[in-house]
């Protein structure tokens, strides 16, 4: 299948590359699946690689290895957040997507907000659910409504996302969702449109896949929604107005730029009813399943899988 990709691989003929998946997060098995396809991909290609499954001995597992890059599959913590990427700083192994600090400023939402709105960047209203729940209660009231979303600081794949409806469903949830999920904040529920966009490159290079338009089976898009075929239509490219796409598409850039992004990022936002984006978060390692958003969009403008996958390596800079 190698001539399905039309991109130059031949710099990563003498290299060996560890496909990092698995991990020890909540989003586990997503990135086992994620890591087999890209693994899948690479010896389709006839690429040396090796598929790692990461656990608390992956530095020893990398030092037996002896891999050239590591192409980093995991989802959550440990692998999203700067974790691994600290690691392989330190065993100099090159490797795919964003910097450590990156990696961690994208994985927490809640600073990913404060760094979008200080770029100027539109982000819903949301609080800290922290304090005195009565306290709580009334900011949320007056500050975002109900209902409302709820959402952990650091997980991916609306792991912990709820909608809650009503300040009685509220005062049942808090205490054990906060127990559950200690670092956390609840977010201004906009019921519209929701979009996600792929970016791609370094700070060199910069490709905006087109718009896709999520449109979930379930109340939203949640983690069967995301995960299960045929529970949300995938339609690409979304079906907005032309200067609406051109300025979400520069808001996606922008966005990239600030929290300091490389190889592929998803960001996800939602169109009011009057088409006001407000951007809720930023993936630094999004799916590779056969239901994840960005394959589809890569495909969308005739990128194979195999292609992808090339243009995230190119992302890499060797001799940093």
């Amino acid at each position: 299948m190698a001539d399905s990709c039309s991109a130059d691989i031949s710099k990563y003929r003498a290299l060996k590359i560890g496909v990092l998946s698995g991990g020890l997060s909540s989003e586990r098995d997503i990135s086992i699946r994620s890591g087999n396809n890209i693994f899948n991909a690479l010896s389709n290609l006839g690429i040396n690689s090796v598929i790692i499954d990461v656990d608390r001995n992956i530095s020893d597992t990398l030092a037996t290895e002896k891999i050239d890059l590591a192409f980093i599959a995991l989802h959550g913590k440990y692998g999203e957040d700067g974790c691994i990427q600290g690691l392989l700083e330190i065993m100099g192994i090159p490797y795919t997507g964003s910097s450590v600090c990156a990696s961690a400023n994208g994985m927490n939402k809640f600073l990913t907000k404060k760094i979008l709105m200080a770029s100027g960047i539109p982000v819903p209203a949301h609080v800290e659910l922290t304090g005195d729940i009565n306290t709580l209660k009334k900011q949320i009231k007056t500050e975002l409504g109900f209902p409302v979303i709820l959402k952990p600081m650091e997980e991916g794949s609306s792991v912990g996302v709820e909608l809650i409806h009503s300040e009685n469903e509220f005062d049942s949830r808090f205490i054990s969702y906060t127990s559950e999920h200690p670092c956390s904040f609840a977010e201004k529920y906009i019921k519209g449109t929701e979009l996600t966009v792929g970016v791609i490159g370094n700070k060199n290079d910069i490709t905006v896949f087109p718009i896709l338009e999520l449109r979930p089976k379930n109340e939203f898009y949640d983690y069967e929604a995301k995960y299960t075929k045929g529970m949300t239509d995938f339609i690409i490219p979304a079906e907005i107005p032309q200067d609406l796409t051109e300025k979400i598409k520069d808001l996606s850039v922008k966005g990239f730029k600030a929290l300091g992004l490389s190889g592929v990022a998803r960001l996800d936002l939602m169109l009011d009813d009057k088409l006001n984006p407000y951007f809720l978060e930023a993936n630094t390692i999004p799916g590779f399943t056969e239901t994840s958003d960005i394959p589809a969009m890569a495909q969308a403008v005739g990128m194979s899988f195999e292609e992808l996958v090339v243009k995230i390596m190119d992302c890499v800079e060797f001799n940093k």
